[in-house]
């Protein structure tokens, strides 16, 4: 290996299970530069994706300029180099690749997928994207329209506006509560140079991860990120952690009046991160609560048991400043008060009880046989290990995660569902004709309303 990568090589292998066990090479360098690469080497198909994390989501967009990361985002394949938005486009169907990004609440996340022979003219365009962006102001209105047009009709769906209350009702002042795609007001209000700005910080190589994934060997990786990334910055990038994200001290209840056949429902608090260490407690939680792939409790009672629902629900968000622990489910509309009072009386149940022996079993033995099956894929693969690398998980994560299942405990569950479960913070948001009555009582003082939809 050339003394220009001299700062470490670790190579790891991660069993990957089909109809056969095959050992995958995981190799992780840093360039000089600070950038973290890894590479999941598999020569069985001529195909290579590519995933990039790196810090600057919403969370980070401008008071008043809700939507910037967003828009950033929609402007990355827009033009690089000499070549404008229309070149860009062509050059890319040309070659077969698709290339884009994507902002969360954290980070902004870069995808790309090419046929292994056209790599060079691939991480070419990924770098022009990424380090010599156009941001033709002419492509930056074409896409402002379109997402007003996109928020303007998402205003007649229940799920986009309940998100568009949960987080602020959730997450009050810290910047989760920001809506990661903007608003119709925010939005008319950026202009190119808050794209120039945000894309400007993003692509520090201190904090970035690279992951590659398919048919292309170490010492061709290592080549092309010495000719395409050396430009990277070599500083930190200007977006810092955020601070954690606290619970609101009181819970809420609030609907939004809309003349529809059902009644959509949101329940949840502020939950947990990646590095909290009830993180697998979590996971057979809410497993055991709401999770798809097998029958949960939810399910079993609301939906198999009295046919109150098509679907019901419970996920946990990993945001780096703590996500949402949520439950979610639509129903009719004259059958929402049951609903909701049945959510409350699971969710207590997982405080009060412990689960039972064999209901635990169940669901580690469904957890632990479905989780390789996650990786069926090289985009699978690169997503996984950008997140892996990018969020500190230890390259021993994939290889730890099973028996870190299996270790949980039923006083874990319960333990860690006392600190969650939370009824005097619930935060409740229901879309729909009538609002539904409050299990065990409502308070009018802390119940809103919002008016029909425009």
């Amino acid at each position: 290996m050339s003394a220009r990568w001299g700062w470490w090589l670790l190579v790891v292998w991660l069993c990957v299970w089909g109809r056969q066990a095959e050992a995958v090479p995981v190799q992780r360098f840093v360039m000089p530069n600070g950038a973290q690469v890894v590479l999941i080497e598999s020569h069985v198909n001529p195909m290579v994706e590519v995933r990039i994390l790196t810090r600057g989501g919403s969370a980070y967009d401008p008071p008043g300029k809700d939507g910037v990361a967003s828009m950033t985002a929609w402007m990355f394949n827009e033009g690089g180099g000499e070549r404008d938005s229309a070149a860009f486009q062509e050059r890319l169907r040309h070659y077969g690749i698709t290339l884009s990004a994507a902002a969360t609440q954290d980070t902004m996340e870069v995808s790309m997928t090419t046929l292994s022979e056209h790599l060079e003219p691939a991480w070419a365009m990924l770098a022009d994207a990424m380090l010599r962006p156009r941001a033709d102001p002419e492509d930056l209105q074409r896409g402002l329209r379109e997402r007003v047009a996109e928020l303007i009709k998402g205003e007649e769906d229940a799920d986009f506006r309940i998100t568009r209350v949960f987080y602020p009702q959730l997450y009050g002042s810290h910047p989760y509560a920001r809506p990661v795609t903007g608003s119709v007001e925010s939005v008319k209000t950026i202009a190119i140079d808050d794209i120039e700005r945000h894309h400007a910080g993003l692509f520090h190589a201190p904090g970035l991860v690279v992951a590659v994934a398919g048919d292309v060997t170490l010492e061709r990786l290592q080549a092309l990120m010495t000719r395409h990334f050396e430009g990277l910055k070599a500083e930190p990038g200007p977006f810092a952690p955020l601070p954690l994200a606290d619970p609101p001290e009181t819970g809420l209840s609030r609907h939004i009046e809309m003349d529809l056949p059902q009644t959509t429902l949101r329940v949840g608090w502020v939950g947990i991160n990646r590095d909290d260490p009830d993180f697998y407690v979590m996971t057979v939680m809410n497993q055991i609560l709401g999770g798809g792939g097998l029958p949960s409790r939810l399910t079993t009672v609301i939906r198999e048991e009295r046919g109150l629902t098509y679907g019901i629900f419970s996920y946990f968000s990993l945001l780096a400043a703590r996500g949402p622990f949520v439950v979610g489910t639509d129903t009719k509309t004259e059958s929402a008060s049951e609903v909701l009072s049945l959510i409350h009386e699971q969710l207590r149940r997982i405080v009060e009880e412990p689960v039972g022996e064999g209901e635990l079993r169940d669901v580690k033995r469904y957890l632990t046989g479905s989780f390789f099956l996650h990786l069926d894929g090289l985009d699978k693969l690169a997503e996984t290990w950008s997140r892996i690398v990018f969020f500190q998980r230890g390259m021993d994560y994939l290889d730890k995660w099973p028996e870190r299942i299996r270790a949980v405990t039923p006083e874990d569950i319960r333990r860690l569902a006392r600190r969650i479960v939370n009824f005097r913070q619930l935060q409740t948001v229901s879309a729909g004709q009538h609002a539904p009555r409050q299990a065990g009582g409502d308070n009018p003082s802390q119940r809103q309303s919002s008016p029909p939809s425009p």
